[in-house]
């Protein structure tokens, strides 16, 4: 007979195969205890759930967090970035460094904005080129490389 408990913290499901005093939350980590008196809240009215349960979308299942799906581009990574989008604004916008504003990394798209429109075109092929590369390779990685790599660089400004 499995119980499923509901965490006061984050409120997720923590389902346990017996009934035990003291449960820690997969999804936070808070301890909390049960009284072994009562019978654990259900879900569906009282009636017991058999088979496997989906987690509700975005949560993690078996208390860690989902690895990354490479093999759909524009899915979001755990930062929320997806790296198809990324690479399309960066082979179709890079001149002006627009897939550096998405990720969220305000100096170097200024650095292709600013080179863009005071060079009056030279720079910008240049920063063009530069970009197109940029967008075929993160077409090219798996999602964990591009959050290494663009997202959470150890660098302020990733070229390639």
């Amino acid at each position: 007979m499995s119980f499923i408990y509901k965490c006061p913290n984050c409120g997720n499901s923590v389902t346990i195969e017996q009934q035990v005093n003291n449960i820690t939350c997969p999804y936070c980590g808070t301890s909390y205890n049960t009284d072994a008196n009562q019978q654990p809240p259900q879900f569906g009215g009282g009636q017991q759930q058999y088979g496997y349960q989906q987690p509700p979308y975005g949560q993690p299942q078996y208390g860690y967090q989902q690895p990354y799906r490479s093999n759909d581009v524009f899915s979001e990574g755990p930062s929320g970035k997806s790296r198809g989008i990324a690479a399309l604004l960066a082979i179709l916008l890079g001149a002006i460094g627009i897939h550096y504003f998405y990720l969220g990394k305000t100096t170097p798209g200024i650095v292709f904005l600013v080179a863009s429109l005071i060079s009056c075109g030279i720079l910008a092929a240049v920063t063009s080129i530069i970009a197109l590369i940029q967008g075929i390779m993160m077409f090219c990685m798996s999602q964990e490389e591009f959050e290494n790599k663009y997202v959470n660089p150890a660098v302020s400004f990733p070229l390639f």
